[in-house]
């Protein structure tokens, strides 16, 4: 399986004729494993999830070369509707995800900045009065005594 990083979402979305691309390479793979799951003599999908195999069942002749083109059936309509149907649907998807990052995750980021930026501001308050202020300090009272002892 692909990683999702792989994929650049912006580039379908304002390509129309990638994004054209994508929906025929996926109604050729829905059309394939609706292929896949016929029964010989039969015009359309199997329907029940009895005639599906289990893990425990030897499947037999199930080869399928990537590389050729599928055979047509008769029944192929509901194939195609269903493949239509997983692609307005991927679609639907794609965009509601890409629309609530686009709203939420601006939030999250600042909230989380917030909270980094107060955190290291504590964190540098804590080191520079461990460090930085007894330092100063012992200039201050070093100049005051020499300060002193000349006069």
């Amino acid at each position: 399986m692909k990683d999702w990083r792989e994929k650049d979402w912006r580039a379908s979305r304002d390509d129309p004729e990638a994004e054209l691309r994508e929906a025929d390479l996926l109604l050729s793979k829905a059309d394939a494993l609706l292929r896949r799951h016929q029964v010989p003599g039969q015009t359309g999908p199997t329907g029940t999830s009895d005639d599906l195999p289990l893990l425990t069942d030897v499947v037999e002749d199930l080869a399928f070369d990537p590389g050729s083109e599928p055979e047509p059936h008769a029944g192929q309509g509901n194939g195609v509707a269903l493949a239509e149907l997983l692609v307005d649907l991927d679609t639907e998807l794609a965009r509601e995800i890409e629309f609530w990052f686009a709203n939420e995750l601006p939030q999250l980021v600042a909230s989380e900045l917030d909270r980094f930026s107060e955190n290291l501001r504590k964190e540098a308050l804590a080191h520079m009065r461990a460090t930085l202020i007894p330092s100063l300090s012992e200039r201050i009272s070093s100049r005051l005594d020499r300060g002193t002892r000349s006069r």
